[in-house]
């Protein structure tokens, strides 16, 4: 059995994440990924089963990286204004800082079998956890996940995606704060 490499893993997924994003889901093969990652087709099969293993594993991996990068971020002291400021901006961020990440899990997002292998809602858990703490404090309204999931992050990834300048965007954020925070805040 054949060691495993982490730095050749990574080569890996991110020859597959290019690969996606230049030629789509069914435009990249194993054989295409392992030329771009400097590694043979056999080699990959060392890390996954098939395509469709690989591309589930890195998508359930990317589509939390968002999340993780928010909840350093966020804490249950701090107040509702804060707490929804914090999560559109380092939502934002986060779209600006891993664009390749972030358009990969969007390119990913929109394939029915990935999407249902892995939910907004599985991939944010940690979050929605802080959303009900919220919730039970009275703080935040008692809407629903989907609804909170929904409303939290599709407008900010929407901005992340337009084009704008950096003052613009900035302006933009700043607005979708306060609209957030008038509807989700008591």
């Amino acid at each position: 059995m054949r060691i495993k490499d982490e730095n050749k893993q990574q080569r890996i997924k991110d020859a597959m994440v290019s690969l996606i994003l230049r030629d789509g889901i069914d435009g990249t093969s194993i054989s295409k990924i392992a030329k771009e990652a400097g590694v043979s087709p056999a080699t990959i099969y060392v890390y996954y089963e098939s395509k469709e293993d690989m591309l589930s594993e890195v998508f359930r991996e990317y589509a939390t990286a968002p999340y993780r990068y928010l909840m350093q971020r966020l804490s249950c002291e701090m107040d509702g204004n804060a707490l929804i400021d914090t999560i559109v901006r380092g939502c934002y961020e986060f779209s600006r800082e891993h664009e390749e990440i972030f358009s990969f899990v969007e390119q990913c997002s929109r394939c029915p079998t990935l999407s249902k292998k892995v939910s907004e809602e599985e991939s944010s858990c940690d979050i929605l956890d802080l959303i009900h703490e919220y919730q039970a404090r009275g703080v935040l309204r008692p809407y629903s996940d989907l609804n909170m999931t929904a409303v939290l992050f599709a407008p900010v990834r929407f901005l992340a995606v337009s084009p704008c300048s950096a003052d613009a965007g900035e302006e933009r954020i700043e607005e979708l704060a306060r609209m957030l925070q008038a509807l989700l805040l008591y």
